[in-house]
């Protein structure tokens, strides 16, 4: 099998009592933007240990992989751009704090998500969509975005194509 060259970054959602943990951006092209802690795998790192580590990194809490939220799939420059966004949970004792990264960190209520100046459309809908008991679908953004672009939402870890 040949091997590939992939664009592969993850998230954690961190969702508890209708509120889920999002940060601010502090720097860069997304700076003052809301979503979920992220970052990209590092080479010999699986992708839900990177996951935690962003996590620890951006907001200082450790947690547990509980299941995967959402996959968005992209071409960019040519190459598959893979994201994945795994449901993470953590202590509730724990107090979340911002890194250099990011300049706030704080969990939002669901009701407050629109109001959001986010990172992205995606990173908004996989937020709004936490928590509900939407049935598991695939929305297609290539039309908006001009090239294949895929956002897949699971429910109880199994995936149906609309």
């Amino acid at each position: 099998m040949k091997r590939l060259s992939c664009d592969l970054g993850v998230a954690a959602l961190v969702y508890s009592d209708n509120k889920i943990l999002l940060v601010q951006e502090a720097q860069g092209t997304f700076k003052g933007k809301w979503g979920l802690p992220k970052g990209f795998v590092d080479p010999g790192e699986l992708p839900r240990d990177a996951a935690l580590r962003e996590l620890k990194e951006e907001c200082g809490l450790d947690g547990k992989v509980v299941g995967l939220n959402s996959m968005r799939e992209k071409i960019l420059d040519g190459h598959p751009a893979i994201f994945i966004v795994y449901d993470i949970e953590v202590e509730p004792q724990q107090v979340a704090k911002p890194c250099s990264e990011v300049s706030q960190v704080m969990y939002i209520d669901k009701s407050d998500l629109s109001d959001l100046d986010w990172i992205s459309q995606t990173m908004k809908e996989i937020a709004m969509n936490c928590g509900t008991n939407v049935s598991p679908s695939i929305i297609d953004y290539s039309k908006s975005q001009g090239h294949p672009y895929l956002l897949h939402l699971y429910k109880g870890g199994e995936l149906i194509e609309n």
